[in-house]
């Protein structure tokens, strides 16, 4: 079987997690994660793929993504270039801002897709820097309780696998992120090797369609 790093197909769903170089941080203020933002818009749409979650940590980036073409080390090698291009300039620094290689897990949906929508939403609460998800601008969350987000415009796809119904939907998310997540899901999740989230049927799969 492929390597699960290698392996890309339409339609693949991915978390996806940008490491700082040696831990170093990746955002030094406001304007350099509205920077980020803005270029994750403009893969999106160039790149053709949905971003259902992220959350810009201070020295890595989660992104919940899905790739309607087999095209996610084209994504991430032009998005971190860019962005390392800016905060080089911007910085007047030189050298590699990220680690050497993005981490990716390929996820079957249907199991992993709402805990790890969690997992990314909560990452800035069990950091330490801040109470509560709502608290935190840079990430996606708010824009699963219907404020305006550039980057997931139209979480309803996800909302509707709580409920039929937007604002039950949105009622079932926050009693889901409030619960406490079990250990055992959170090493799994929280695992940075590339890799499947998935179990041996997916993994299967994986071998028919992968290219």
């Amino acid at each position: 079987m492929p390597r699960a790093l290698r392996i890309a197909y339409p339609g693949a769903v991915y978390h996806v997690r940008s490491r700082g170089n040696d831990k170093g941080d990746l955002f030094f203020d406001d304007a350099d994660r509205r920077h980020y933002i803005d270029l994750l818009c403009g893969a999106s749409a160039v790149f053709r793929m949905k971003v259902y979650a992220y959350a810009l940590m201070s020295n890595h980036i989660h992104l919940f993504l899905r790739t309607f073409l087999p095209n996610i080390s084209e994504v991430m090698h032009r998005l971190n270039l860019d962005y390392s291009v800016y905060i080089n300039k911007r910085r007047g620094r030189t050298g590699h801002l990220f680690e050497s290689r993005f981490k990716r897990k390929l996820v079957r949906e249907d199991r992993y897709f709402l805990g790890l929508l969690r997992y990314i939403h909560l990452n800035p609460v069990k950091a330490g820097m801040v109470a509560s998800p709502e608290q935190y601008e840079w990430s996606s969350h708010r824009a699963y309780l219907g404020n305006a987000d550039k980057v997931v415009s139209d979480p309803s796809e996800v909302l509707f696998l709580f409920s039929d119904n937007l604002e039950r939907a949105r009622m079932a998310y926050l009693d889901f992120i409030a619960k406490p997540v079990p250990e055992k899901e959170w090493k799994i999740l929280d695992k940075e090797r590339s890799g499947i989230l998935g179990d041996e049927v997916f993994r299967k799969r994986l071998q028919k369609t992968a290219v």
